[in-house]
């Protein structure tokens, strides 16, 4: 074979001019640093060499450790749903991460939903692991906005499975995350897939409904007097209890309820009071359901026997809750994770409450349903993403 062949003066040179351009090369694009995205003022800044964040104290991340997707397809309730792959663009994944989220519809393959938070977790050298509900991005069927927390469970098990038999996954670890109603999915999905590695709990749930809490928590925070909330939660109790067992006629229900169906608060829910027809044969819809509800506060049990299912969770758990969460009554959850979880092994569990702090992880003032964030701009709560940082460099990393 013929090769060229330069003469030792002329290779040299080539040698020399090929390292200029390299070096020129690197320094028009150089490898900066920053801090995962905390919202503490810090995210913008960057750094030149690897280290912490002299601002927040939090280990610094490549600039250019970008989400790299994979979108792929899985099928549940003879619907084909639409999921996505977030993984590091640089080194391998330590672990899968799979977000649940809470009510409403999503946005996530092709989207932007949670996408701060997905960064944050591939920075960290996690894999993220999203899908679009029925009727939302690219999955079929329809949306279903009051699928049953069941379902929602079986669906995330579905999707879990399917991921796994995909060729890029190389994490040996799947743990949870999820916010407010997945405060119930999480713990049914680790009951049927006892192999999950550890859950973030974001403004987590007790075995109750939450709207109760939500409607008399807002009415305060709404300006109303101590004794206007009083009789607007006995009209809604007295409401409740006669669309479960009856005891008045449809004309009695409706002057019995006057106030609560008035109350532009309670109205700018949606809230509408049942038509009669409706209202003549909910008796009879109660009566067969397999609903539970505690007698005592009339209030629904969401999830029946959810303090042992609770109880039998073996893996480690990070209960993240704002201390002015209008929506999920933070302080009754906490009680029943301590009581649970906490008094099986107090070592698994660990509880972070952020003050000035709403459902969201955002802060606030008030916390209310209504309150207008631009003051601060949508910034979410000082220490959340240090504590799951903290946390998952002690349970997920070092596995």
């Amino acid at each position: 074979m013929y090769q060229v062949r330069f003469p030792m003066k002329h290779s040299l040179l080539v040698i020399f001019f090929f390292f200029q351009i390299m070096c020129q090369a690197q320094k028009q694009q150089p490898v900066q640093y920053v801090c995962p995205p905390c919202q503490n003022g810090c995210d913008a800044l960057e750094f030149s060499e690897p280290g912490k964040c002299s601002v927040c104290g939090m280990n610094l991340m490549r600039k250019d450790d970008l989400i790299e997707t994979e979108e792929f397809y899985f099928t549940y309730d003879n619907a084909r749903y639409s999921a996505e792959i977030g993984k590091p663009k640089h080194g391998r994944s330590v672990a899968t991460i799979v977000l649940i989220p809470g009510h409403g519809r999503t946005d996530f393959v092709g989207g932007r939903q949670y996408y701060g938070l997905r960064q944050f977790f591939t920075r960290l050298g996690l894999s993220t692991l999203v899908w679009d509900k029925q009727g939302c991005g690219n999955s079929g069927g329809t949306y279903a906005h009051h699928q049953s927390v069941e379902s929602s469970a079986h669906e995330a098990i579905a999707a879990i499975d399917a991921f796994k038999q995909q060729k890029s996954h190389t994490s040996k670890h799947i743990g949870l995350w999820g916010i407010s109603r997945a405060g119930w999915i999480c713990p049914l999905i680790i009951h049927q897939y006892p192999s999950i590695s550890f859950w973030i709990s974001v403004s987590g749930t007790d075995q109750f409904d939450t709207f109760r809490y939500m409607v008399e928590s807002n009415l305060k925070i709404e300006g109303r007097k101590q004794e206007e909330i009083d009789t607007l939660m006995k009209e809604f109790d007295h409401y409740i209890n006669v669309l479960r067992k009856g005891g008045e006629s449809y004309e009695e229900l409706v002057r019995s309820t006057d106030k609560l169906f008035a109350d532009p608060f309670y109205t700018s829910l949606g809230e509408k009071r049942v038509t009669e027809t409706e209202y003549n044969s909910s008796i009879n819809y109660y009566a067969t359901s397999a609903e539970q509800f505690d007698e005592t506060t009339g209030v629904r049990v969401f999830v029946p026997g959810f303090d042992k299912i609770l109880s039998d969770i073996k893996c480690p758990v990070l209960a993240v809750f704002g201390e002015m969460d209008s929506q999920v009554n933070w302080r009754s959850t906490q009680s029943l994770y301590k009581n649970t979880m906490g008094a099986r092994q107090a070592s698994q569990l660990e509880i972070k409450t952020l003050p000035n702090c709403n459902h969201n992880i955002m802060k606030c003032d008030t916390g209310g349903l209504h309150e207008n964030l631009e003051k601060y701009s949508g910034e979410m709560c000082d220490d959340y993403f240090a504590t799951m940082q903290t946390w998952l460099a002690k349970h997920a990393f070092s596995k």
